[in-house]
């Protein structure tokens, strides 16, 4: 096995305090040749400085992307409307896969006077590394006290620690509609609401711990999950079972030392079946390769747009799988997948807060790898808004528009080194490995066909025709070569993943190396039955969820910029899965 970290090198751990320093037009952190230095931005806005804000140019040239001069490009936006904040009165039972249909997931209370969010003007909170706050006795103390009060409030008080899981549940399995739109749910997974509505979620929960221990300057814990010393399941979680911050309902064959498996399929599928080194390599080079492919095209990184009265479920961006996939190798492994398995649980252990606390993170990392480029400047995203309760015990309202500022919600994150940046080599391993050096075994590969397909125990490959071959460089900088898994359908109640690699065609036949991997589709066990019934079978019909992967940079690494044709494999792992088409597009650059 080889790695090597290209191009940038590994960040270092940040040895000065943070400093106050008065922002200039146009800052930028340079990471080559310069060293590290730490700033703090004042104040903040809509797509203002947060700490690190890096030189693009170098961003891509270290993540390995092929657009390093790209410049903004603007696309015919269609617009719709924003998705407003709920109507708490008509607040409902919610539904899960494996928990039932009649869940009570609605806050303690039914209408509420409703403000707009103050921002806070308190001292700014700086997160620190789980693994590496274990040392901290005064943190843990303050930690576990916080959490420990948070359990002891009255059982329907808003900030008691249940009532706060279920904000979760009740924004994430269909407790609400859409305000205006009855036949639509509010859903904050699979789309681009999936990251500024968490940040939200816990900033407030955060700051309602400071609260209670009365410590304004109180921060979460983050689980650095990826660099190699934060690859396992944080110890301030499992070492004590009295503990506030323990949670019983966890697989504990994934306690220290396991590592974390970002491809984690349960038990049957034996996630990637790397183990050690491989295993911490494989997981950076998943994470490199969800930065680098992303830049250009945001909704690869964050999500697919949903405006109001859409759809609920449309694509789920790659930071957000990798998260699915964390979720499920902490949660039990049996079914019912309870607590973190579910989102309708997820909010009741602690280890949730801490996963998001690091998704959270590598959403600021990559705004700044962008320059803090607005990601989508629309409004029906910049102006979409959730309800929250608050520090002050009052109802707010909040806009994706000031959530895209760390400092504007006052706090931050403690550096620490990124081993990801740049390019990371990896073994395959034997199931994706030419498995003979002699003799090279053929299989002819078909088109999709016009008919969905239902992937089964075996590989479905398939060829896809690419609609540009050779492309020079600033024509991949203008337009991004994007896979799309079409109109996917889960249709087993419990978890769902498959596996996307992508290979060169010999003419139409595919030799046993399934090619490189692109990317996975994975859910967490729920409901994807849409409201009403299909009037000819009096079935609920199924939502179709897409799938979107970024294409360029592979193919540049397994030399296939002239194929006109793609061999496609979708390896199923867990669950009854059809999907409807794989196509190869052209998609308009956003950077």
């Amino acid at each position: 096995m080889s790695s090597q970290v290209g191009f940038l090198r590994t960040i270092g751990s940040s040895a000065c305090p943070l400093q106050q320093e008065q922002r200039s037009r146009e800052r930028r952190l340079r990471l080559v040749p310069a060293p590290v230095t730490c700033r703090q931005s004042q104040g903040g806005g809509g797509g203002g400085g947060d700490g690190l804000i890096l030189d693009r140019r170098n961003v891509l040239l270290a993540l390995g992307g092929a657009a390093a001069t790209a410049t903004a490009s603007s696309s015919k936006m269609v617009l719709a409307a924003p998705v407003t904040p709920p109507d708490l009165s008509k607040c409902h039972d919610a539904n899960a896969s494996g928990l039932g249909d009649n869940l009570k997931c609605c806050p303690p209370y039914t209408s509420a006077t409703v403000y707009d969010y103050e921002f806070p003007a308190t001292p700014l909170r700086v997160r620190r590394p789980a693994h590496l706050v274990k040392s901290d006795e005064e943190y843990m103390a303050k930690y576990k006290e916080a959490v420990k009060k948070m359990k002891e409030l009255p059982e329907n008080h808003p900030w008691n620690y249940y009532q706060q899981a279920l904000i979760h549940c009740a924004y994430c399995n269909e407790a609400y509609d859409q305000v205006g739109y009855p036949n639509a749910n509010v859903q904050v997974h699979f789309s681009w609401f999936f990251l500024p509505w968490h940040r939200y979620y816990l900033h407030f929960y955060e700051r309602i711990l400071g609260k209670l221990i009365d410590d304004d300057t109180f921060a979460l814990p983050y689980w650095n999950f990826d660099a190699e010393d934060g690859m396992n399941l944080p110890e301030i979680f499992t070492m004590d079972p009295t503990s506030s911050i323990y949670n019983d309902k966890r697989d504990k064959s994934h306690y220290y030392p396991a590592i974390v498996d970002y491809k984690y399929g349960y038990a049957n599928t034996a996630g990637t079946g790397e183990t050690g080194k491989d295993l911490v390599q494989a997981n950076l080079s998943y994470m490199s390769k969800t930065f680098k492919d992303s830049l250009q095209l945001p909704e690869l990184f964050m999500g697919d747009p949903l405006r109001a009265g859409e759809e609920s479920e449309k694509g789920t961006g790659g930071l957000e799988t990798i998260h699915n996939a964390l979720h499920q190798w902490v949660g039990p492994a049996e079914s019912p997948h309870t607590d973190m398995g579910s989102f309708a649980t997820a909010g009741r252990d602690s280890v949730f807060f801490c996963l998001h606390a690091n998704v959270d993170r590598l959403w600021h990392l990559y705004r700044g790898f962008r320059g803090n480029k607005v990601e989508f400047n629309d409004p029906d995203w910049l102006e979409s808004s959730f309800l929250f309760y608050d520090e002050d015990e009052k109802v707010v309202q909040v806009k994706i528009k000031d959530a895209l500022s760390t400092t504007k919600l006052r706090y931050t994150y403690e550096e620490v080194p990124i081993p990801w940046m740049g390019r990371v080599s990896i073994k395959k391993k034997a199931e994706t490995k030419e498995k003979s050096t002699t003799e090279l075994s053929l299989v002819r590969v078909g088109e999709f066909g016009s008919q969905p397909r239902e992937l089964g125990t075996s590989p479905l490959r398939v060829l896809v025709s690419r609609s540009k071959k050779n492309r020079k460089k600033a024509e991949k900088q203008d337009k991004v070569e994007v896979l799309q898994v079409k109109d996917i359908v889960v249709t087993s109640s419990g978890p769902a993943r498959f596996d996307v690699y992508v290979a060169a065609p010999y003419g139409d036949l595919a030799g046993p190396d399934y090619g490189d991997f692109a990317g996975s589709f994975v859910k967490l066990p729920h409901t994807m039955n849409e409201k009403g019934k299909m009037p000819e079978s009096g079935m609920k019909k199924k939502k179709k969820a897409n799938l979107k992967l970024g294409l360029t940079s592979i193919l540049e690494d397994i030399e296939a910029d002239d194929a006109d044709k793609l061999v496609v494999t979708l390896v199923p792992r867990v669950g009854e899965i059809t999907v409807g088409n794989v196509v190869d597009k052209l998609v308009l650059s956003n950077y």
